[in-house]
């Protein structure tokens, strides 16, 4: 009898982990079986895999091709019940080895590809959090030139008041570099700043102005922020709009609890927004066993978390949106509060 893998162990040719390690299929004796196996490995490898034919030939040699229509003939001649020459057991080895390293390959080409897949998100995510502080300063822009009282200021303190409240109230992992934003602002919303050392006139401008928008758009400019990134994710860089995962639902049931406790109403006065948003992030990644987000979901939660917070705790709607830190102290007392909250809110 002919179909027997005792014939291909007898040639001492170790199985492939592979193609398997199925004790039942080893004991049933079934050459048949076993090529049949190595078959579906195969067409496998051929649904999944990146390596095109120049990448096989490049790397190994063998195309997968080749692979397949030797693997095609020896398994006819074993369904044939065709006596198997030691040749053919040697073919058999030199197919395992083949599929192995074509799987090798395969994976490793996955790896790097999906590599420099998400570097290449990182970069679309980068570039829409500049385009969206662009966006959301052009708004403001707008809003400040159609102001009869504002409409013969200067660009520059205009342009410079926007970006002074940006810095100011928006979460600090959302704002573009400092160097040089003002022009990088001006440009991107058409207007020309004159150079040189600024006057008195262009710096109490830019207070009355600042005082302006800090009084109206202090908490907009969030809402303004999250309506243009959502927008620009699906519309700008082609991302889908991020649904809020498991991991943020869980973020926002712990904040529900987090607002109603005692001692965080009486230290709530002290505690920002961006602080308290950083607290519940670090309070998230523990919770799930991580040490942090990448910097794709680390920003989408950060905006999100911006949005929805006040929801939760009407404070933050108006007041405290300015950055400040915590004394160590009263440091120490959120994050309890926080762990506290998040060990008492289950996964969704």
């Amino acid at each position: 009898m002919f179909d027997k893998l005792s014939q291909l162990n007898a040639l001492d040719i170790t199985t492939a982990s592979l193609i398997s390690n199925d004790k039942e299929l080893i004991e049933s004796g079934s050459l048949l079986a076993f090529l049949d196996k190595m078959r579906h490995s195969l067409s496998t490898i051929e649904d999944n895999t990146a390596l095109t034919a120049f990448d096989e030939l490049h790397m190994l040699g063998i195309t997968r091709t080749e692979v397949k229509s030797k693997l095609d003939k020896l398994y006819y001649s074993t369904s044939e019940n065709e006596e198997l020459r030691p040749s053919d057991f040697l073919a058999l080895g030199e197919l395992i080895g083949e599929l192995n390293a074509l799987n090798r390959y395969s994976k490793s080409l996955m790896y790097h590809q999906g590599i420099a897949l998400k570097s290449e998100k990182v970069a679309k995510l980068r570039q829409l959090k500049t385009l969206t502080y662009k966006r959301v300063s052009n708004e403001l822009y707008q809003i400040v030139s159609a102001k009869e009282a504002y409409n013969a200021f200067d660009a520059w303190a205009v342009v410079s008041s926007i970006d002074l409240l940006l810095r100011l109230y928006l979460n600090p992992k959302l704002v573009i570099s400092e160097h040089k934003a003002t022009q990088s602002l001006a440009k991107y919303i058409g207007v020309n700043l004159n150079k040189g050392k600024r006057s008195q006139q262009q710096l109490k401008q830019r207070e009355v102005v600042f005082s302006y928008l800090e009084k109206h758009f202090a908490c907009d400019c969030t809402i303004l922020y999250q309506s243009f990134f959502d927008s620009g994710c699906q519309d700008i860089n082609g991302i889908a709009i991020p649904q809020e995962d498991q991991r943020l639902m869980v973020a926002y049931g712990a904040v529900d609890k987090l607002v109603k406790l005692k001692a965080f109403q009486s230290l709530k006065p002290n505690i920002s927004l961006d602080v308290l948003v950083d607290k519940v992030l670090k309070g998230l990644a523990k919770k799930y066993r991580i040490s942090a987000f990448d910097g794709y979901n680390e920003t989408i939660y950060i905006s999100k978390l911006y949005a929805k917070i006040p929801s939760y705790e009407p404070f933050y709607y108006q007041n405290n949106r300015a950055h400040k830190k915590l004394r160590a102290i009263q440091s120490g007392k959120l994050d309890e509060m926080v762990s506290n909250v998040f060990k008492k809110t289950a996964f969704m």
